[in-house]
């Protein structure tokens, strides 16, 4: 493995996302590649994207989580009429169910709101991967679910 000093933000962000939480999220019944992720339903697909913050350093990234749902019918129809979209754009302009993760997370019954994360390069990421996919796992998976079959 490279020492710590020869990676940036970036480096270090791309190498958690792919040695601790895809493999998590796969865990989950999602696959993908990169930072977006689905689950398959009947006739939706579910999906998880990881996003970074525009604003970053060279020591330091923060992230969060979007998640939604969108039928297969919208999404092929939505890459039929704009196959030039990159596919996290698709999901941005569907008309599906679609949340920011600190919506979904509650404390007391309530909304916390935004959550961002922040990964410093050379520091661990166990703990903060956990805290992800705990987070995926315990209210944006259920979130995702319910929505799936509410349509």
């Amino acid at each position: 493995m490279e020492s710590d000093i020869e990676r940036n933000a970036q480096d270090w962000f791309r190498f958690m996302v792919d040695t601790n939480l895809a493999p998590g999220l796969r865990a989950l019944g999602f696959f993908g590649v990169g930072r977006r992720f689905r689950i398959e339903g009947a006739s939706h697909w579910g999906e998880v994207l990881v996003e970074q913050a525009r604003s970053f350093t060279a020591r330091a990234v923060r992230f969060t989580v979007h998640v939604g749902v969108i039928s297969r019918d919208e999404w092929a129809e939505q890459l039929r009429v704009r196959p030039y979209y990159p596919a996290n754009e698709v999901t941005r302009t569907h008309a599906g169910w679609q949340a920011p993760i600190g919506e979904l997370v509650t404390v007391a019954g309530h909304s916390i709101g935004e959550l961002w994360w922040e990964l410093e390069v050379g520091r661990p990421f166990d703990s903060l991967s956990n805290e992800v996919l705990t987070a995926v796992r315990e209210f944006a998976l259920p979130a995702i679910r319910t929505h799936m079959d509410r349509t």
